[in-house]
C-alpha cells in the first residue's frame, strides 16, 4: 500500500518513511511547499495544509504539522514552534524558560485527505521536559533540548529506534496507519 507524504522537510519524511515501513506501506514523498496558516493548533494547521496540498496535487495524501508547547507559557509557542524556533533558536528558548517550569508537550497532527473528502487527523502526543542546555549532539530543531518523560536525553542524543519509542510522530501515524489499513480493505 501506497501513502504520499507532503513534506518540505526531508527528515520528515525519513523518519515517517521508517515507521511507515513496519506497517508494511510504502511511504512517497512530495516537497510540495504547502502555505502554513497560522491557527492556535497543528490540527487546525494540518487540516489546512491537507485541503491546499489536494488541490494541488489531487490524490490522496498525508500532511503533518507539529508544535510544543511549554506549560509556563499558556502553552507557547504551541503550533508556531517552527516560527519561534528560526527567529530565536536554541539559546533563546533557553534563555526565556530560565527560572520556568520546563515541563512541555509535543504534539502531532497527521491530515489524511482524498479529493472531496474532508481531512481525517490523527493526533500524537510526547511529553517531557526542555532540559537545561542543548545537547552536545546537534540535531532537528527541539530535539537538542527536548527529553521526553522516562529518559534522561534529549531527541538528539537517542537513535532513532530509541526515539521512536517516545515519538509523538510515531504515536500519530500508529493510528493513521491502523485507521488507513482498515479502512483500505473496505
Amino acid at each position: 500500500m501506497d501513502v504520499l507524504f507532503v513534506t518540505g522537510n526531508r527528515n520528515k519524511f525519513e523518519e515517517v518513511k521508517l515507521i511507515a515501513e513496519k506497517h508494511g506501506i510504502n511511504l512517497l514523498w512530495s516537497d510540495l511547499d504547502v502555505v502554513e496558516h497560522k491557527y492556535d493548533s497543528v490540527k487546525e494547521v494540518s487540516i489546512a495544509k491537507a485541503l491546499s496540498a489536494v488541490k494541488i496535487l489531487e490524490k490522496p495524501l498525508i500532511v503533518e504539522d507539529t508544535g510544543i508547547f511549554f506549560k509556563d507559557f499558556n502553552n507557547f509557542p504551541g503550533a508556531n514552534a517552527k516560527v519561534v524556533f528560526n527567529g530565536i533558536g536554541v539559546d533563546g528558548i533557553l534563555k526565556i524558560l530560565e527560572g520556568k517550569n520546563r515541563e512541555a508537550t509535543f504534539v502531532t497532527s497527521f491530515a489524511f485527505v482524498k479529493p472531496k473528502i474532508q481531512p481525517i487527523p490523527f493526533i500524537g502526543e510526547c511529553k517531557g521536559k526542555i532540559a537545561e542546555k542543548p545537547s552536545e549532539v546537534i540535531d532537528f530543531a527541539y530535539d537538542t533540548i527536548f527529553v521526553p518523560d522516562g529518559d534522561s536525553r534529549t531527541f538528539s542524543e537517542m537513535g532513532k529506534e530509541e526515539k521512536e519509542k517516545y515519538s509523538h510522530r510515531r504515536k500519530a501515524l500508529e493510528k493513521f496507519f491502523t485507521w488507513f489499513k482498515e479502512t483500505k480493505n473496505r
